[in-house]
């Protein structure tokens, strides 16, 4: 390793420190057990750390390109040492997440098969977590802030969660008051985990439905229902891309959005409903128009900045959209 190298990873255990007190500082008094540590600080040291109340989890955000270089592996390992030397865990507590090129289903697919599954809590509810065999831990911290607001404007409301993952929001939804909460995601896997989710916070009611299903087909089938329902809220983080083979048809979330939200917007969302919709695609552009909402007697307002968490220096981690009626002057 050269000299340039063994500086920076100098510069991040010093920064590793002074962020490992400020965070618990915060965290103790912001009352949160899972957060954000380290996110690309040092740009010779691109890696995240994030950190669980039984282990962290390390991610390698280095560029492909840089991975292929000699060398490479023995840096990520070193970065790996000085981590838990710094949080004074064993090896055994700090789940590596060496990057590789991700395409079509790799979502789903497993790093490992540990089955180390844990709980952990988050607002006064809990959340079932993996750390060591999926890419994702099963709950995406940096939407900790948008969680809490839906659970605010639940209410005695409907509300659809697509791509909903391991049913965070549909956990928080029902916390809220939600008359009644439906996920639809396409992973079995995940399906299963957001019913555990529901039911270990006390949720285990036909109110709250979980479908496993291809989200665009089944909108498409449920728009030719006449009796289909409508949805007071609706919430959706897809993927930036996906071509899985148990879908019908690729998914882009930046060519495919459009159509979409105008689709939920007209078939699906009930009288003064509000559709929220996410994504962590970094060049993202909202297609639709202002026009094109105000049209349909609706507002979209941006409020990415102000849901990402203070544990995250990265803004561009996501975006956040949420499409409301407009408010009478």
């Amino acid at each position: 390793m050269t000299e340039r190298g063994f500086g920076a990873l100098t510069m991040f255990e010093n920064r590793l420190r002074k962020l490992k007190k400020e965070r618990e500082k915060w965290a103790k008094r912001e009352s949160v057990d899972c957060y954000r540590i380290y996110s690309e600080d040092i740009p010779q040291v691109p890696c995240i750390l994030d950190r669980y109340p039984n282990g962290l989890v390390l991610y390698d955000k280095s560029s492909l390109r840089f991975q292929a270089e000699e060398g490479h592996e023995e840096r990520f390992d070193r970065i790996a040492a000085i981590a838990r030397e710094v949080f004074q865990i064993t090896e055994e507590q700090l789940y590596l997440k060496r990057r590789k090129k991700q395409k079509g289903s790799d979502q789903y697919d497993k790093f490992a098969i540990e089955g180390n599954f844990q709980w952990v809590k988050e607002s006064n509810l809990e959340f079932r977590v993996n750390l060591s065999d999926y890419l994702d831990t099963g709950l995406f911290l940096d939407h900790r802030i948008t969680r809490d607001w839906l659970r605010k404007v639940s209410k005695g409301k409907s509300v659809l969660n697509l791509f909903s993952y391991t049913g965070a929001f549909s956990v928080y939804a029902a916390s809220g008051g939600a008359n009644k909460t439906k996920s639809v995601d396409l992973s079995k896997t995940y399906c299963d985990w957001a019913l555990k989710n529901l039911e270990h916070n006390g949720f285990k009611s036909a109110n709250h439905q979980i479908i496993n299903a291809d989200i665009l087909q089944w909108i498409e089938e449920e728009t030719k229902n006449p009796n289909r329902e409508r949805y007071d809220l609706i919430f959706l983080d897809p993927p930036t891309f996906s071509n899985s083979k148990k879908m019908r048809e690729e998914w882009d979330v930046q060519t495919k959005h459009k159509n979409l939200l105008l689709l939920l917007l007209t078939k699906f969302l009930s009288d003064n409903g509000e559709i929220w919709f996410s994504t962590n695609f970094r060049k993202f552009k909202m297609e639709v128009e202002e026009e094109e909402w105000t049209e349909r007697g609706f507002i979209c307002v941006n409020r990415s900045k102000e849901s990402i968490p203070a544990d995250f220096r990265d803004e561009k981690i996501h975006q956040l959209f949420c499409i409301q009626p407009e408010p009478n002057i």
